[in-house]
């Protein structure tokens, strides 16, 4: 039989050719899929199909999304465009992935589309780049043999930032985007710069502003806890102003038009360290993962993830945070040297 294809959706743009690059690299059959015939026809090679469809028309989404064991979609701005695609994909019966740096996205994906997942034997993987597969893998790592726990804080760090148009323009949606966090065993409303604190890096202390990663959705779901934050490393002054949008800007919405990206000379030199730190009655636990290439990493996390559930290693159906659908220490393994372990340090 010839094997089902991964469909990949905006595989012209900046990550999107990313993607294609690994996923060939792991041998394959794509499905190239975006709203110009032209462009895709451009980068397709030998054994390469091509689907026109746009994000917004779910019936040509789904006769394209039609016979592929996957769907990795990169086109965002998510919460404007990502639920037809993730509709479309849980129909034909095709587990999916995708890159949004989103919170208020992954949290209409948890809320809205588990179920159906569930029912179809489908995987949905949501925020399925470097925002913010490291913070929950290392939240996860943290955590181990802890439980029940008090807090869950996770803490980025990014240097010589390099950033694509698309991801500066999904910026300005993410600012205006509602935010939550999780307190008190539950989601409350939040916002960007709501609580600060210093963390510990490997280059020393570090003030650093509660923003809109994913970790409140998804740490919960796999690790029991009453409070869990998400941080970015940033002044304090930063805070409460427009500031925290430039530095936020390398890790939200890893997307963005073909040629408007870094260099992959200038995209090795972004270094980034994620820290999680689990503290409760039962001891503290500070992990640290470090790497360099948020693009790239996105672009493999999505390959790997797509070939893992392409050979069954997903360890349930449904809408499913990183750290429920693989063992952390595992699937970080396969994506080295962009990320790795650097430490593991009981407190």
């Amino acid at each position: 039989m010839t094997p089902k294809p991964l469909a990949v959706l905006g595989a012209t743009g900046y990550t999107g050719r990313l993607v294609v690059d690994r996923a060939r690299e792991l041998g394959f059959p794509l499905r190239l899929v975006g709203r110009r015939r032209d462009a895709l026809e451009e980068m397709a090679v030998s054994g390469d199909e091509i689907r026109v469809a746009d994000a917004r028309d779910e019936r040509a989404l789904r006769e394209a999304f039609d016979g592929a064991f996957a769907v990795a979609s990169l086109a965002g701005p998510f919460l404007a465009t990502g639920d037809l695609p993730v509709a479309a994909a849980i129909d034909r019966g095709a587990h999916y992935l995708d890159t949004s740096g989103e919170q208020a996205f992954a949290r209409r994906v948890y809320d809205t589309y588990g179920g159906p997942a569930e029912a179809g034997n489908v995987v949905v993987l949501t925020s399925f780049g470097f925002d913010y597969v490291p913070g929950d893998f290392a939240a996860r790592l943290a955590a181990d043999g802890l439980e029940p726990l008090d807090e869950v804080l996770v803490a980025y760090s990014v240097s010589s930032v390099a950033a694509s148009s698309g991801t500066r323009k999904t910026i300005g949606h993410v600012m205006r985007q509602p935010q939550v966090t999780w307190e008190g065993g539950r989601l409350v409303e939040s916002r960007f710069g709501a609580s600060m604190r210093t963390m510990r890096f490997p280059f020393g202390d570090r003030a650093v502003v509660e923003w809109s990663g994913t970790e409140p959705l998804t740490v919960p779901r796999h690790t029991q806890t009453q409070r869990v934050r998400s941080y970015v490393r940033a002044p304090r002054a930063a805070a409460r102003t427009a500031r925290i949008a430039r530095l936020a800007a390398p890790l939200v919405g890893l997307t963005g038009r073909v040629g408007d990206g870094p260099s992959p000379q200038r995209r090795a030199r972004t270094k980034f360290t994620v820290v999680a730190e689990a503290h409760g009655p039962n001891g503290s636990r500070r992990v640290t993962l470090t790497g360099q290439d948020p693009y790239g990493l996105t672009a493999l996390l999505i390959a790997h993830g797509a070939h893992a559930l392409r050979n069954g290693e997903v360890r349930n159906a449904g809408t499913l945070a990183p750290a429920e659908a693989f063992e952390p220490r595992s699937f970080i393994a396969r994506v080295v040297p962009l990320i790795e372990i650097q430490a593991v340090e009981e407190l």
